[in-house]
């Protein structure tokens, strides 16, 4: 019994011999301030922290994509207006042709009609015209009553007007009284270029293949236009909408072409949103002097709106802190303050800062989501260090 009392006091006194764990101390801390955060200097972390200065700006570039089509203004779908076989064709692709010029000639028994209708109107208006005279001659005579003359006169009036009918008819096709062999001149309504032929010798045509010039109806045999001029067609989104005005410059790129930029107006905004996409249709005028646009290509299309002067700083500067938008600024080499501020449009990567925020301050562009989760800890540490020397 004695020899276990001496072995448990023995066992304090080496236990109370040990020494005191030690504390490590952080060799780099962080002090805050409010909503600043203070590094030490040398601080590793430092090098993982990215900034920029805020630059001030004036103009927001809005990124969309387009497609080029040619210029309705100056473009024109040619149908036949008869029905027949194409006999010859005169027109080619890339060919410059100017108003009147023969595009192609097509054998039309419905031209044939119209030009024996008006060669024969010529002759039945000859005809009524000797009758006439006679009458008159046999009336002066006394050999015939007024009532034939009268009558001789009407049946020459309707002959004269059947002759104007018919040879109306055949000019609005562009025929003349003479021949009846039913060669009718597809002619070319415009000046321009031929940009598209879906013809072919030998085929038949028809006028119902008209619809109104619907070219997505049926293919037109001859498309003319002017590739100097082009229209982009535009989808637009909704956020979009706001940054847009007609008249505004646009900027066009193609992947043909590298940097080379085209330039463009806004002509067009559409009124109606696409319901499927949720975008609306606008439309721009590219000047193409060089022709090297193309209808149909996809481009990318920079529109350019002027703004207020504001600073501008990276969207990955910006965070959210209790639904508003906050970044670091920069106040020293190791001052980093979390300031509030108030975003305007966004620009490629960027976002305009309208309150909170002055040119040339520095932000922190990498590492503020970092920073903001230093802040919370180190700022935890503190209530938690004060809380405990209250009590």
């Amino acid at each position: 019994m004695q020899i276990v009392k001496h072995s448990w006091l023995l066992a304090l006194l080496i236990a109370a011999c040990k020494p005191a764990p030690v504390i490590e101390q952080d060799p780099f801390p962080i002090k805050v301030e409010q909503n600043s955060l203070i590094f030490t200097s040398g601080d590793p972390q430092l090098k993982a922290i990215g900034v920029q200065q805020a630059r001030e700006k004036d103009e927001v570039v809005l990124h969309l994509t387009g497609k080029l089509v040619w210029n309705e203004d100056v473009t024109t779908n040619v149908f036949s207006p008869l029905a027949g076989r194409v006999a010859s064709i005169k027109g080619a692709r890339g060919q410059k042709v100017k108003e009147g010029d023969e595009l192609a000639r097509i054998t039309s028994p419905d031209f044939g009609q119209a030009q024996a209708d008006a060669v024969k109107s010529e002759a039945d208006l000859a005809l009524a015209k000797r009758v006439l005279d006679r009458t008159r001659d046999l009336l002066k005579q006394g050999v015939l009553p007024q009532k034939e003359l009268d009558s001789a006169d009407n049946a020459f009036h309707d002959a004269q007007s059947e002759r104007d009918r018919a040879v109306e008819r055949l000019a609005v096709w562009g025929g003349h009284g003479g021949d009846v062999n039913g060669a009718f001149a597809l002619n070319a309504p415009m000046g321009g270029v031929i940009v598209d032929r879906n013809v072919q010798p030998g085929q038949e045509v028809r006028s119902d293949q008209m619809l109104a010039g619907m070219a997505v109806v049926a293919a037109p045999l001859f498309v003319i236009s002017d590739p100097e001029s082009l229209w982009v067609h535009l989808d637009v989104s909704e956020q979009d909408l706001s940054n847009l005005q007609v008249g505004q410059k646009l900027e066009i790129h193609s992947r043909a072409y590298g940097d080379k930029s085209f330039p463009g107006v806004l002509t067009v905004i559409g009124q109606s949103l696409n319901p499927e996409t949720r975008t609306v249709v606008a439309k721009g005028s590219v000047a193409n002097p060089e022709k090297l646009l193309k209808a149909q290509m996809y481009v990318d299309v920079n529109v350019i709106t002027h703004v207020t002067k504001m600073p501008q700083v990276p969207l990955k500067a910006v965070f959210l802190r209790e639904g508003k938008a906050c970044v670091f600024v920069r106040k020293s080499e190791s001052d980093f303050e979390m300031r509030q501020i108030t975003t305007a449009a966004e620009d490629a990567g960027h976002v305009f800062v309208s309150q909170g925020l002055k040119a040339d301050e520095e932000v922190v562009s990498e590492g503020a989501l970092v920073l903001e989760s230093l802040l919370d800890a180190n700022t935890s540490t503190a209530n938690a260090g004060a809380e405990k020397a209250e009590h």
